[in-house]
């Protein structure tokens, strides 16, 4: 289900890119669950490349991002007692958007956090809330909908 237009959505959106497998995440394909070899140009990867610093002609790559707002908020939302999990729930919906609820599940009980679909949408509802009050954008319950609409209504 698509989810509706709203700045935080927005801000969401590309942070999960950017971090997810832009700049700074995996580029490489996940094919069969298993992950590529290309990473993106975090200060590691920068430095693998140009066997220690780069060269000072290519300028300053610390610039700050929307993305790196909201990743502040996720680092702070992993830190909190009982906020962990709602940190990974939401990094599961931004950084693999087109894999359904079942394959996030999944991954979710590979990292040890064995949760119902019911509780995949608790917590992503009070990651989104986190986000929301740490990078000081308004939070609509309406507009931020992703559940079907079967299991809105409890039918599953």
């Amino acid at each position: 289900m698509a989810r509706r237009a709203t700045r935080l959505e927005d801000r969401l959106t590309e942070w999960g890119r950017e971090y997810g497998g832009g700049r700074y995440g995996i580029t490489a394909p996940i094919v069969g669950g298993v992950v590529g070899a290309s990473y993106g140009n975090s200060p590691l990867a920068s430095m693998m490349k140009w066997h220690g610093r780069p060269p000072d002609f290519l300028g300053s790559g610390s610039e700050c991002t929307a993305a790196d707002e909201v990743q502040e908020a996720y680092d702070a939302l992993c830190k909190q007692t009982g906020g962990w999990t709602p940190a990974q729930v939401l990094r599961l919906e931004y950084t693999l958007p087109g894999q359904g609820v079942d394959s996030k599940l999944q991954r979710l009980r590979a990292m040890g956090e064995n949760v119902s679909r019911v509780r995949y949408y608790q917590h992503l509802r009070l990651a989104r809330v986190h986000v929301a009050a740490w990078i000081k954008l308004p939070f609509s319950e309406l507009s931020m909908s992703t559940e079907p609409e079967s299991e809105a209504a409890g039918l599953v």
